[in-house]
């Protein structure tokens, strides 16, 4: 590390005290030395809960990475939460400075990504209880070894475009936390043309091009098997739950724009969700029994 980059990395600790685990856990680049840096670190966090009918689910995410989650929502869930999106101003993460614009229709020209403000994602219709759901949530336990953290909750569009595949659109592993998983939900239907989700089967549990970078192609297949490359496409409301350490990528979307709702469970607070909660801490939503440390990020009591 540069010795600019080092002050810098200071100034985010001083500035905001979630750095220092991120850039703590992002030096371990192995995965055994990850895995035992996680026990250590679980050992201290409150232990999960479990319930029966996750046990098939939380198998699937522990073999091969991913778990679909058929029926997450209804149709009528989906809708709302589309309408709701639709219906809020976005902004270009990656270019901030050209303010908050009305997606996808009045996305600037060079945008392939328009994000939503913590606090309009939290009041989204649905996304606490989904992101609450007891099966979800206990499948993600039983991968963390702990009670999970929503430690970031997000909704994008990612706009049609004929340019080159950039940054996350390129293959990759996340390194939010020693441990986390990701909760996909399309809001929109999602085939070849609309940038459809894709990730490497078995490669969250793979010590193979560990290090923090983006891998081309013909990397991952030499490495992983052009068999494992797994495509999620669907019909609005296919969900699934993801251990993004695994190799993934969002292919770019070419002729029509896709909507994702995401929440992110990891075991510290990610520099990703809010600094401080945006919500009130309420028992319950949509009949979800809400959990105060699961949702301490966000909700306040």
């Amino acid at each position: 590390m540069g010795i600019i980059s080092s002050i810098n990395n200071r100034a985010k600790i001083l500035y905001d005290p979630r750095y220092r685990h991120l850039f703590m856990q992002r030096r371990i680049s192995g995965l055994p030395e990850r895995e035992a840096a996680a026990e250590k670190f679980v050992a201290k966090l409150p232990r999960p809960e479990f319930v029966s009918d996750a046990a098939d689910t939380a198998q699937r995410l522990d073999d091969d990475g991913y778990a679909m989650l058929p029926g997450l929502l209804t149709s009528d869930q989906v809708q709302e939460m589309r309408d709701y999106f639709a219906s809020r101003l976005a902004f270009d993460g990656y270019r901030p400075h050209l303010g908050k614009f009305k997606a996808p229709a009045d996305a600037p020209s060079g945008t392939h990504v328009a994000n939503f403000d913590h606090s309009d994602v939290l009041n989204a219709p649905h996304a606490l209880a989904i992101a609450n759901n007891p099966t979800v949530l206990s499948a993600v336990g039983k991968a963390l070894g702990a009670k999970p953290t929503i430690s970031y909750m997000t909704a994008w569009w990612s706009i049609a475009h004929g340019e080159a595949a950039r940054h996350a659109e390129l293959f990759h592993r996340d390194v939010d936390d020693l441990r986390f998983i990701k909760l996909f939900i399309y809001l929109t239907d999602v085939d070849d043309g609309s940038g459809p989700h894709v990730f490497v089967k078995g490669t969250h549990k793979v010590n193979k091009l560990t290090e923090i970078r983006r891998l081309s192609e013909e990397e991952v297949t030499t490495e992983f098997g052009s068999q494992n490359v797994m495509k999620f496409t669907g019909p609005a409301g296919t969900a699934f739950l993801e251990n993004t350490y695994g190799v993934h990528r969002g292919v770019p979307p070419t002729k029509t724009t896709r909507l994702l709702f995401q929440v992110l469970y990891s075991l510290a607070e990610y520099v990703g969700g809010p600094k401080k909660p945006v919500g009130r801490y309420r028992p319950q939503q949509d009949g979800v029994t809400l959990d105060p440390y699961v949702n301490r990020v966000y909700l306040r009591a």
